[in-house]
């Protein structure tokens, strides 16, 4: 291998070293700041789709009051029970056009209902969408159910003025069994009074969850995988709905078993986004916001991103950096050439010069060039100029004295 090979090699190899070296150490840094970035990216993206859930439980929690201390202040409601009064009747429709107003306004609104304390619970005004194509409704007098021995009419019942009872999120069922197709719901209530503090009953709120959880779902980017869990970890909302409401159709599918150890973070009061492992191992950026609907029960909404998308912005930079760095190899290549090419040209002449020098033969020196091969190359050249002229004159002295030598008769 020639001198120029080797300087080649030799400067390309130091680029790259160089160039490794700072793309490391630029990456690095960049992920030190992509990384957190992104996660709070993320912490902020399910903050607002927890807010979003929140604001439908807190506002049904507000009607469901407004309406309870309306007909206590108004004292209309001491009249709704009695259905033998013409202004009972009149007191019933007022409310089921106001209860319609408010599902047409609210779509998330499933049904709004007055169950009396009277008669076995019997409900006094109850406004749906049963209807002809979901169309809103005010159910008959002969439609109206008693409710008394329901969970939800027990412990609303008996709860103090201003006190509001919030189901948890479970799938709604007709007559025992789960509905087909599935419909998340939660039972906000508060208890009504009488002006004269005797209990008269209970106001119910029914919300379908779906125009919000589709929302939620919806909300996911190119990647990421939005659930909402509640205090068990039970899947409310999953990325593949088959995994929804597993307890109350028999195939239980738990948040702890698809992430472990994230329930436990969930339970503590850390809540800063991070990355963690999955089941598989896969590293994935994890952020979740705690919340108590309304008040209520507590459930969490939580967002995953893969750990390349996590730091896609950094990988993008990265690669765009690798190819310029591709760029200045090549041309890094290209001058090693021509500078090792340039510096080892005149060593080569001289080397031939040396040669020629031994062999008598004339010598062609790079006097021309630059920097020290010069100086040596001019050096050189008067040498073998000098030497030269000392041969020539020896060779002249001997041959004077060798003719002088063969004229001589005494010699």
């Amino acid at each position: 291998m020639n001198l120029s090979t080797r300087l080649t090699i030799a400067m390309v190899a130091l680029v790259l070293v160089t160039i490794a070296v700072t793309e490391a150490l630029t990456y690095g840094n960049l992920l030190s700041i992509a990384v957190p970035r992104s996660l709070e990216r993320l912490g902020g993206h399910v903050q607002l789709l927890a807010t979003e859930l929140e604001a439908v439980v807190r506002g049904a929690r507000a009607d469901v009051l407004a309406f309870a201390v309306d007909e206590m202040v108004d004292g209309g409601s001491g009249d709704i029970t009695d259905r033998s009064s013409i202004f009972a009747a009149v007191e019933r429709r007022r409310l089921a056009s106001r209860f319609s107003a408010e599902l047409t306004a609210k779509p998330w609104y499933d049904d709004l209902r007055i169950i009396g304390i009277a008669d076995g619970g019997r409900e006094i005004v109850r406004v749906n969408r049963s209807g002809a194509g979901g169309a809103i409704r005010a159910v008959s007098d002969a439609e109206l159910q008693r409710d008394s021995d329901r969970d939800y009419f027990e412990k609303t019942i008996t709860l103090a003025a201003g006190d509001v009872y919030i189901s948890p999120v479970e799938l709604r069922q007709n007559q025992g069994a789960v509905e087909v197709p599935h419909v998340p719901i939660m039972r906000v209530a508060a208890p009504m009074f009488a002006p004269d503090g005797r209990r008269l009953g209970i106001v119910i709120a029914n919300l379908d969850l779906r125009p919000v959880f589709d929302r939620i779902r919806g909300a996911a980017r190119q990647g990421s995988h939005i659930y909402v869990v509640n205090d068990s970890g039970d899947y409310l909302l999953h990325s593949d709905p088959d995994r929804e409401f597993g307890f109350q159709l028999g195939s239980p599918a738990r948040l702890q078993d698809e992430y472990p150890g994230l329930m436990e973070m969930l339970r503590s009061d850390d809540t800063t986004p991070r990355v963690i492992d999955d089941r598989s191992g896969e590293r994935i950026g994890v952020a979740w916001q705690k919340l108590r609907l309304g008040g209520g029960p507590r459930v969490a909404t939580i967002e995953t991103l893969p750990y390349a998308a996590l730091i896609a912005g950094a990988t993008t930079i990265r690669d765009s950096s690798a190819l310029a760095a591709l760029g200045a190899v090549l041309g890094a290549l290209v001058l090693a050439v021509i500078i090792a090419r340039s510096m080892t040209q005149p060593l080569g002449q001289m080397t031939r010069a040396v040669e020629s020098f031994s062999d008598n033969q004339p010598a062609v020196v790079p006097t021309s060039a630059s920097g020290e091969i010069g100086v040596l190359a001019k050096a050189f050249a008067r040498m073998d100029a000098e030497v030269r002229e000392k041969t020539a004159a020896l060779t002249r002295e001997i041959e004077e004295r060798s003719r002088l030598f063969d004229l001589s008769p005494d010699l």
